[in-house]
C-alpha cells in the first residue's frame, strides 16, 4: 500500500487516486468489505496536529464517517468519529502517537465532489496537568466561517457528543449553556463573550459535566455597555457552574450584577480554576454556594470600588445593590440541606476590600453540617493585601454562622503574607478547633484575630510580624492540646 503524501495546489492530503472502495476500517483496526465506503491510503500525519475535513457535496448523509489513526510503524491506533454532515468544516487534532491516518468515507459518486483532508498549519501544545487542553479524541471545529453564532457552535459539538471549539479573537454576545457533557471552549488570547441578555454569560449545569474552557473573557456588561464605559452591568452571573467536573484556565472575569464566578453544585464536584483574574462584578467577585472539591489556584480575586451597577437609575425601593463590589469572596450555604467542603486557594492574590463592614472579607460561613462546622478548606501561600491606591481595607478570613455556634474546624492556612488580621469574626467569640496556621507573614499589622480563641487540635507555627514585634490579639485555650511554636512574642505551648 502506497503512502498518500502528494499535495495538490490547495493543500489537499486526501489523494482520490488512491482510494479504495468498498472497504472501511473497524473500530478494532481490521479492513473488512463494504460496499457502501470508501478508505483513503495511509496520509502521513504529524502528531497533535490539526486538519480540516469537508466536502461540497451534501445528500442528508456524511461524506466522512472516521477516522483511523496509527503510529510511525502503521500499527493501528484507534478510530474516532470524523462525521461532517452539520459543518462546512470540522477538524480533528491527532493523537500524540499519530503518524499516519486513513480517512472512511460515504462511498460513490454522489460522495466524490471535492473531499478535502488538509493540515491546518498549527501544532497543539502538549497537556498538562494545570492548563485546559484540547481532547485528541473529540473533533475540534473551528467557530470562523462556519456559524452564525456561538450557540450554533455549541449546538454543533452537542450533536457530535462534545467537542473541542476555537474562537478567534472578537467580541461575541452570548448566553451559552453547554447540554451534553464534554464540551471544551478555545479562545486565542483576545475572545471575548460579553452578556446577550440578563441570562447567565456561560451557565453550566449538571447536562454540562467536564466542561472546560481556556483563554477567554467572560464580561457580564453588554458590547455596546463596555464599549461607551458604562457601568451599567446586565447578565446575572458571568461564570455560573452548576456541573460537575468542569476545568478553567487562563480566564477572566467580571462585570455582572450579581458574582463574577458562582459556583453551585451537589456533591463532589471536582471544579478546578489556574491561571485566572476575577474582578469586581455589582455583588461578589467569587462566591461559593455550595459543592465538595474545589480547588482554585494561581490567580487573581482583585476588588475595585464602584465599578459596576445594577440600575444607573435607583429608587428607594430598589432590592439590587447600585454600587459596585461586596464580598471579595464568599463561601455561603444558600439552604440547610447544601453543604461546602475539600476548598482549595493556592497561590491567590486576594487584592483589596471594601471599607464598609461587610465588605472586608474573605468569607466563610457555616456548611451546615448538623451543627458541628468542619470546613475543610484550605489557604495555600495567598496574599491577603491592600494597593497603594486603594480607599478601602486589606482583606482577611472572616467566620460567619447563623447561629450562637461557636466552634469551627477544619482549617488550614499554610504560608502567604497578609496585610490585615488573619482570620476575624464579629459578636460571638469563636473557638476553633482542628485547624492549622504557619508560616505566615504579618505585614503592615501585628495582630493575629479577633474573638478567636485557638483550641483542640490547633497548630500554630512560624507566625512573623514584618518587624518582629509581638503578634497581637493571639488567644489559645492552654487547657486544650494546642500547639504554639514560633509565634513572635508568645508562648509556645506542644
Amino acid at each position: 500500500m502506497s503512502i498518500s503524501q502528494n499535495r495538490s495546489a490547495n493543500g489537499n492530503l486526501l489523494n482520490l487516486n488512491t482510494v479504495s472502495e468498498g472497504k472501511m476500517v473497524r473500530s478494532d483496526g481490521i479492513v473488512v468489505n463494504n460496499r457502501g465506503c470508501d478508505i483513503s491510503d495511509f496520509i502521513k500525519v504529524e502528531p497533535n496536529a490539526k486538519y480540516n475535513i469537508s466536502s461540497e457535496q451534501r445528500r442528508g448523509r456524511d461524506t466522512f464517517i472516521y477516522i483511523a489513526y496509527y503510529n510511525s510503524n502503521r500499527d493501528f491506533i484507534k478510530r474516532v468519529s470524523a462525521r461532517d454532515r452539520y459543518s462546512k468544516s470540522i477538524t480533528v487534532t491527532a493523537p500524540t502517537d499519530a503518524h499516519y491516518a486513513r480517512l472512511n468515507m460515504n462511498g460513490g459518486r454522489a460522495y466524490q465532489h471535492k473531499r478535502m483532508f488538509i493540515k491546518d498549519g498549527e501544532v497543539l501544545p502538549p497537556q498538562d496537568f494545570e492548563g485546559v487542553y484540547p481532547d485528541p479524541n473529540q473533533d475540534t471545529i473551528y467557530f470562523k466561517n462556519n456559524y452564525n453564532t456561538p450557540e450554533e457552535a455549541l449546538e454543533d459539538a452537542a450533536r457530535r457528543g462534545g467537542a473541542n471549539i476555537i474562537f478567534p479573537d472578537g467580541k461575541y454576545e452570548v448566553a451559552l449553556k453547554p447540554r451534553v457533557p464534554n464540551i471544551r471552549l478555545f479562545g486565542t488570547g483576545a475572545t471575548y463573550f460579553y452578556a446577550k441578555s440578563r441570562s447567565a454569560v456561560l451557565e453550566v449545569r449538571e447536562r454540562g459535566n467536564g466542561f472546560q474552557a481556556t483563554g477567554i473573557h467572560f464580561r457580564g456588561q453588554t458590547i455596546k455597555h463596555a464599549d461607551t464605559n458604562s457601568p451599567l452591568a446586565t447578565s446575572i452571573y458571568c461564570m455560573w457552574i452548576w456541573g460537575k467536573d468542569c476545568k478553567f484556565s487562563n480566564f477572566t472575569s467580571e462585570g455582572a450584577i450579581y458574582d463574577s464566578l458562582y459556583i453551585r453544585g451537589d456533591g463532589q464536584m471536582n471544579f478546578e480554576a489556574s491561571d485566572f483574574k476575577i474582578g469586581p462584578s455589582n455583588r461578589n467577585c467569587l462566591t461559593i454556594a455550595s459543592g465538595l472539591g474545589i480547588k482554585l489556584k494561581s490567580g487573581v480575586v482583585r476588588f475595585k470600588k464602584h465599578t459596576y451597577v445594577y440600575s444607573t437609575n435607583p429608587s428607594r425601593n430598589d432590592r439590587e445593590p447600585t454600587y459596585g463590589g461586596l464580598y471579595l469572596a464568599d463561601i455561603e450555604p444558600p439552604t440547610s440541606s447544601l453543604q461546602w467542603g475539600n476548598v482549595l486557594y493556592e497561590n491567590i492574590e486576594f487584592i483589596n476590600a471594601s471599607n464598609s463592614s461587610g465588605g472586608r472579607r474573605i468569607i466563610v460561613q457555616d456548611n451546615n453540617r448538623n451543627n458541628r462546622n468542619y470546613l475543610d478548606i484550605t489557604i495555600r501561600n495567598c496574599l491577603m493585601i491592600k494597593e497603594g491606591n486603594h480607599d478601602g481595607h486589606a482583606p482577611y478570613i472572616s467566620l460567619s454562622s447563623k447561629s450562637k455556634q461557636k466552634t469551627f474546624r477544619g482549617i488550614t492556612v499554610e504560608g502567604g503574607t497578609y496585610n490585615n488580621r488573619i482570620i476575624m469574626t464579629s459578636k460571638y467569640e469563636k473557638l476553633l478547633e482542628d485547624c492549622t496556621f504557619q508560616n505566615i507573614k504579618l505585614d503592615n499589622t501585628i495582630s493575629f484575630g479577633w474573638l478567636i480563641i485557638l483550641g483542640e487540635d490547633c497548630i500554630a507555627r512560624n507566625i512573623n510580624t514584618k518587624t518582629n514585634i509581638k503578634v497581637a490579639s493571639f488567644k489559645v485555650d492552654p487547657s486544650t492540646n494546642v500547639i504554639v511554636q514560633n509565634v513572635t512574642g508568645n508562648k509556645n505551648y506542644s
